[in-house]
C-alpha cells in the first residue's frame, strides 16, 4: 500500500485556541467509499450500473435503473488499529465502532398509457430517499515517549512573551467564571517563570529535560446524507436523474497532552495535563444530477454532478488544565465555554463512469471522480478566514479518485472485488500527501425478492502528527501507522 502521510499542522489542529482553518474545510469537504456491501464489495464502482441505494452519493441516474419497489438496510462495524512511533517509543491501540451506513426506500412506478404499459420513451419513473454514512471521525491516537529537548511548557512560553508579569496574572473574573488564554493558565499554575523584563520560559531545569510526554485524541463522529431523488428510465437507453441532499454534520475530539518530570528537581512541578474538548454540529444543503447512458445490450456509461455543499457549522469548546506541584500543590483551570458559527463550502465533484454488463455472468466497472480541494472555502468572509482561505488556495490542487470492481455470478450467489484510489487533495509543492487506497471483497446471495450482501474493506495508511510548534526549534513529530478493516452488511427487500 502506498504510504499516507498526513501532517496536521498545529496552527490548524492543536494549538491555536479552537481556531477555524483549513483542516475544518478540508475533514468535511473528503467522502469515504460508497456505503452498501454490494457497492463496496465491488471497490465502489456502480457509477454507470444503478440499482443500488449507492446512487444517492454517486449518480441518482442510478435510480432509474430499478424497476421494483426496495428497502435497504445496512449494518457495519469497523475495527482501528493503530501503532504510533514516538521518541524511540512505540504505542499500540486498538478502537472498534459500530454503526448504520445506509438506509433507504426507493419506489419505482411503471408508466401506463391508458391502459396498456409504456413500452417506448419513459417507461419507468422513480423516486428515492435515503440515508447514506459519507464519513466516519472515528478514531483513536495515543503516543508516548521522553522528550530531553523540548517540552509543550516552551510554547507556552512563547505565546507569553512581551507581557508583563501584571498582564499575564489572571483577574478574579477569571478565577470565577473561565480564562481566556492558555498561557495565563500556565502562568497561575507554576508551569512557566519569568527569567527577564517580558520574558518567560517553561519552569523546567534547562539541565535535566528529560520529560515524559503523552499524548491522546480520540475523535467519534459522522457525516450523514438524507438524499431525496428522482430518476426516469427512458426506452431502457437513456436514465436520468437527479436530487437533493440534506447533509448533517457531528464531529467531537478530545485531546489529551500530559507531561511527567522523570527528573528529582528538574521543575517543581511532577506532572501537568492540558485536555482540550471541541464539538461541531452543522447541517448543509447540496444537488445532484446524473446521466447513464446504454448504447448497447452490454455498455454503460454514466455522468455525475454534485454541486458544493454549503455547511452551517457551530462549534463548541472549553479547554482544561491540571498541574499537580512537587510540594502536593494542585491546580485546576478552565477556560470559558467558547461558541462561534461559520460556514464551510465543499468542493464540486464530477464522476465518469463506465461498466461491462457480461450478460448474467456479472459485470466489471469502473468510475473516475474529479474533485478540485483548492476551491474549498471557509465563509464568512472576514480577515481571519481570508488568511485561511488564501492558504486552501495555494496548498490544496485538484486530484483524480478511481474505483474499480466487478463481479461474477454463479447460480443465486455473487463473488466481488475491487480497488479504489483516492488522490491526495495537496498540491505538488506541499510538504504532505494523503493518498488513500481501499481493497475490497465481497458475497452476496440474492432471490427474486430479497438479496443478502457482505463486504471487507481494508485501508492503510501512515499519518504523521506534530503535538506542538516553536518558533525556529524543530519538535519530533509521532508517525501513527493505521490499519482499517470495515465489514458492512446490507439487507434489500423488493415490494
Amino acid at each position: 500500500m502506498k504510504r499516507i502521510i498526513f501532517t496536521f499542522l498545529v496552527a490548524s489542529l492543536y494549538l491555536v485556541s479552537n481556531a477555524q482553518s483549513d483542516v475544518d474545510a478540508l475533514r468535511f469537504s473528503m467522502n469515504q467509499l460508497p456505503t452498501t456491501a454490494r457497492s463496496l464489495g465491488s471497490g465502489g464502482a456502480f457509477g454507470a450500473l444503478g440499482a443500488d441505494l449507492s446512487a444517492g452519493v454517486i449518480n441518482p441516474a442510478g435510480f432509474g435503473v430499478y424497476r421494483s419497489n426496495q428497502f435497504v438496510l445496512s449494518g457495519a462495524m469497523l475495527n482501528s488499529k493503530t501503532e504510533t512511533d514516538y521518541l524511540g517509543s512505540s504505542t499500540n491501540d486498538n478502537e472498534f465502532n459500530l454503526n448504520i451506513p445506509n438506509i433507504g426506500l426507493v419506489f419505482s412506478k411503471k408508466n401506463f398509457k391508458g391502459r396498456k404499459p409504456v413500452e417506448e420513451g419513459w417507461i419507468y419513473t422513480n423516486f428515492s430517499l435515503g440515508m447514506n454514512r459519507t464519513n466516519s471521525f472515528s478514531g483513536i491516537t495515543n503516543y508516548s515517549g521522553v522528550n530531553g529537548n523540548t517540552s509543550m511548557l516552551d510554547y507556552f512560553a512563547q505565546r507569553a512573551q512581551g507581557l508583563s508579569t501584571s498582564a499575564i496574572g489572571a483577574t478574579d473574573n477569571e478565577f470565577d467564571f473561565g480564562f481566556n488564554d492558555i498561557e495565563v493558565m500556565a502562568w497561575e499554575a507554576f508551569l512557566i517563570d519569568s527569567v527577564a523584563d517580558r520574558t518567560y520560559g517553561a519552569a523546567i531545569d534547562p539541565n535535566g529535560r528529560d520529560i515524559t510526554q503523552k499524548h491522546i485524541v480520540s475523535t467519534s463522529g459522522s457525516t450523514n446524507e438524507y438524499h431525496f431523488a428522482l430518476a426516469a428510465n427512458y426506452s431502457n437507453k437513456f436514465y436520468l436523474g437527479g436530487g437533493l441532499t440534506v447533509s448533517s454534520v457531528r464531529y467531537e475530539e478530545t485531546d489529551k497532552f500530559r507531561e511527567i518530570d522523570d527528573i528529582s528537581g528538574g521543575s517543581i512541578w511532577d506532572q501537568w495535563m492540558l485536555e482540550r474538548n471541541l464539538e461541531t454540529r452543522g447541517v448543509g444543503v447540496s444537488g445532484r444530477l446524473g446521466l447513464i447512458i446504454k448504447p448497447v445490450q452490454w455498455l454503460r456509461a454514466g455522468l455525475s454532478l454534485q454541486t458544493p455543499t454549503i455547511l452551517n457549522l457551530k462549534d463548541r469548546y472549553y479547554d482544561d488544565l491540571y498541574a499537580t506541584l512537587d510540594d502536593g500543590s494542585d491546580f485546576h483551570y478552565e477556560t470559558k465555554d467558547g461558541e462561534f458559527d461559520y460556514k464551510v463550502v465543499t468542493p464540486l465533484k464530477s464522476t465518469v463512469s463506465a461498466a461491462a454488463v457480461l450478460g448474467k455472468k456479472g459485470f466489471v466497472s469502473t468510475d473516475i471522480e474529479f474533485v478540485d480541494y483548492s476551491t474549498m472555502r471557509l465563509r464568512p468572509t472576514e480577515d481571519a478566514f481570508e488568511v485561511a482561505n488564501d492558504l486552501i488556495r495555494s496548498k490544496y490542487a485538484n486530484t483524480v479518485n478511481f474505483r474499480l470492481g466487478g463481479e461474477y455470478v454463479w447460480e443465486m450467489y455473487r463473488f466481488r472485488a475491487g480497488y479504489a484510489h483516492y488522490g491526495s487533495p495537496f498540491s505538488s509543492a506541499a510538504e504532505t500527501t494523503m493518498d488513500r487506497n481501499y481493497l475490497t471483497a465481497g458475497i452476496g446471495i440474492r432471490d427474486d425478492n430479497w438479496a443478502l450482501d457482505l463486504a471487507m474493506v481494508h485501508q492503510r495508511g501512515e499519518s504523521t502528527l506534530q503535538p506542538y510548534a516553536l518558533d525556529g526549534i524543530k519538535v519530533s513529530p509521532a508517525t501513527t501507522m493505521t490499519k482499517n478493516n470495515q465489514l458492512v452488511i446490507t439487507l434489500s427487500s423488493n415490494f
